[in-house]
């Protein structure tokens, strides 16, 4: 059996769909439709729906509620008898008392359940919802959100074309979604809401008319009075209830050794909850504007949620001038769309009505509620955004690809890749929902483009893939940090030149140099050194023997021993090497050295060559070797400090190979290099 599960944060129901293909609810063990969300803890037992709302009006402070508000949240623990549980653990034990019961009920095993979830839930809350009922036994097949579920049972009996609006209120958690229903599919426009408020606030507003009498009474504050609290959250809910039909309500308070009789009115309730209403209505509006629409552009407003009973919200929404929709499936509509749901294809339901023969396929199609994106640097480069991938009220399933570049001059093969939901561009602003990293990026630092691939799954949950040429790269799980304050302040680089920094260019000067490699090979030295004004640069040329052209130099001064190049002889082959010339005048303590060798071809000294560059690597120079031509790439590792310092390049592309080299000194990419 496949049932839809309404996990609510004040109630919660379960409902299957029968053989005429009709959604029906299974009622509990009191032949209720709902259950409370409530969970006891009392003498080693586990008491859960009706008996522990019973316990919690009795006064027994053991007693959890509302914890659905509290998913996804690490911070948020009860504790009894030196055992914590998460809002993951206290939903995932309902839910398993709600399973055991519809079995009990129904005579079959439940296979598989679609669970419903406010709209406006994010990937955290959704998927510590996906683990509460894998914890409880269930098959998840689906979250589902709860305006889209309640629209799927109002479109099963309802066969006008319109354009509607679903007004979601219930005990914890707020939704509304827009939405356009056909004879053969319901498509979600665009969905807002505020997953902390509901119900659950009216409540407070009635235990704070109670505790300010009771204070004005006896000037004995029962605002945070645990006893006050634990009793009336069930009493202040009654007395709401109570409201709508009637006023004054009268309340006995007896506390502290006084009691008193309580006058509660529907007029004072109003005016203190009259914030509550206009938060609603505001975020009705918002998404209206959000979708370029108005209140004229739609036909229905459908109430749905018990909270939507009270009389303020429905005057508050019928000056929209729109007709409203009372569900009489109201508490129950969520619950029977979730079971509908449960038994589609990909979101195709079998319509029929009663007494129908033939079917109809409808089809449901969902939108996400929060912007997906990642966090990156803004185009200067100096601080940091939520570059946004899949904008709100995006269909899911949705799947999209954004390039991304790996800068110049940095010779990274992974990258942390931080997922944010939200719409602000302000990173701080967001939810930091996840971290991962992305390994075996092929970078020869010259800026590499990689793709990241964010995707929304049928229950809108969040997955990251990223992609090099292609294809896709090594994903790692990690650990999203405590303190992610860095995200919104200025990126710091760390500026190499701020310590003395001291290069030696030595360059081959055999015979395969002549005319436009030597050419282009000086011009690359000058970029080089203009990129580094505050550098000392020393000047090697080699070939059969190796000359010492300048030593100390600073950047202005250099350059006429770079144009120098071109006339030194040291003769047509490559018989010498230049790494005992690079340690002999090689600075020691004062500046971080590299040197950098080019070359075009092979060299007959290879081993003389390799044991010197690794002498040179001991005391601690940063050695870079860049090659293009015949020169050998392997070779070129070998006298690198590092795989990343073996660079090979084409003859044209010497000046972009230069300007990379000496943008990752400059930002202290080659640190590492220096032992």
């Amino acid at each position: 059996m496949k049932v839809g599960i309404d996990l609510g944060t004040t109630y919660s129901a379960v409902a299957y769909v029968n053989k005429d293909g009709q959604p029906e609810i299974i009622e509990n063990e009191f032949d209720e439709e709902t259950t409370p969300s409530i969970v006891a803890f009392c003498d080693g037992d586990i008491v859960v729906g009706r008996e522990a709302r019973e316990l919690q009006a009795a006064g027994l402070s053991s007693v959890v509620s509302s914890f659905k508000r509290n998913m996804g949240d690490p911070e948020y623990f009860y504790e009894y008898d030196g055992k914590k549980y998460s809002a993951t653990d206290l939903s995932a034990i309902l839910l398993k008392h709600m399973k055991e019961v519809a079995e009990q009920r129904m005579g079959q095993t439940v296979d598989s359940a679609v669970i419903t979830v406010p709209a406006y839930f994010n990937d955290l809350q959704k998927i510590a919802t996906m683990e509460a009922g894998r914890a409880a036994g269930l098959n998840v097949e689906m979250l589902v959100h709860e305006p889209t579920a309640a629209s799927v049972c109002y479109g099963m009996k309802n066969s006008k074309n319109s354009t509607m609006m679903t007004y979601d209120l219930g005990g914890g958690t707020f939704d509304i979604t827009i939405l356009r229903i056909t004879d053969g599919s319901i498509e979600v426009v665009g969905t807002l809401g505020d997953p902390n408020l509901g119900g659950k606030d009216w409540d407070e507003v009635v235990k704070e008319i109670l505790a300010d009498q009771f204070m004005d009474e006896f000037s004995i504050d029962l605002h945070n009075d645990d006893e006050f609290v634990t009793k009336f959250s069930v009493e202040a809910e009654k007395i709401k209830k109570m409201l709508s039909f009637n006023s004054p309500i009268r309340v006995p308070l007896r506390f502290s050794g006084k009691s008193m009789v309580a006058v509660v009115t529907r007029e004072d309730f109003e005016f203190r909850s009259s914030g509550l209403v206009d938060s609603t209505v505001q975020m009705c509006e918002q998404l209206l504007s959000d979708l370029s629409m108005t209140w004229s552009d739609l036909s229905d407003v459908i109430l749905v949620g018990g909270s939507t009973r009270l009389p303020a919200i429905r005057e508050a929404l019928k000056a929209s001038g729109v007709n409203l929709i009372i569900n009489e499936d109201t508490d129950t509509a969520v619950a029977k769309g979730a079971a509908l749901l449960a038994t589609s294809d990909e979101g195709r339901i079998s319509k029929r009505k009663p007494g129908e023969v033939d079917t109809r396929i409808m089809k449901v199609s969902d939108a996400i509620a929060h912007s997906l994106g990642a966090l990156a640097e803004d185009s200067s480069g100096t601080r940091y955004i939520n570059d946004v991938i899949i904008p709100r009220s995006s269909k899911i399933p949705a799947v999209e690809k954004r390039p991304f570049e790996i800068r110049k001059g940095n010779f990274t093969e992974k990258i942390d890749i931080y997922t944010l939901q939200g719409e602000s561009k302000h990173p701080l602003e967001c939810t930091v929902l996840k971290m991962v990293t992305a390994e075996g990026i092929e970078n020869d630092g010259r800026g590499v483009k990689i793709e990241i691939e964010y995707s929304y799954d049928r229950s809108g949950m969040v997955n990251v893939q990223a992609f090099q040429d292609g294809k896709p790269l090594t994903m790692v799980k990690g650990e999203v940090p405590e303190d992610v304050s860095w995200m919104g302040k200025p990126i710091e680089r760390q500026k190499m030149e701020s310590v003395p920094v001291y290069v030696i260019l030595s360059m081959d000067l055999s015979g395969s140099m002549c005319g436009k490699p030597i050419k282009n090979a000086t011009k690359a030295a000058h970029d080089f050194v203009s990129m580094l004004p505050n550098a000392r640069f020393a000047v090697i040329g080699y070939a059969n023997k190796t000359k010492v052209l300048c030593t100390d130099k600073s950047a202005k001064e250099v350059g006429r021993y770079i144009d120098a190049l071109q006339d030194t002889e040291v003769g047509g082959g490559n018989t010498a090497h230049p790494f005992d010339e690079i340690l002999r005048i090689s600075p020691r303590g004062k500046f971080k050295v590299f040197e950098i060798t080019l070359t075009d071809g092979m060299w007959s000294c290879c081993p003389a060559a390799i044991e010197s560059a690794s002498k040179c690597m001991d005391v601690g120079i940063g050695c870079i070797a860049v090659g293009f031509g015949s020169a050998d790439y392997k070779f070129l590792k070998k006298i690198s400090s590092m795989d990343e310092g073996a660079l090979m390049s084409s003859v044209d592309g010497l000046s972009a190979t230069f300007s990379t080299i000496a943008s990752t000194i400059s930002t202290g990419g080659f640190n590492r290099f220096i032992r």
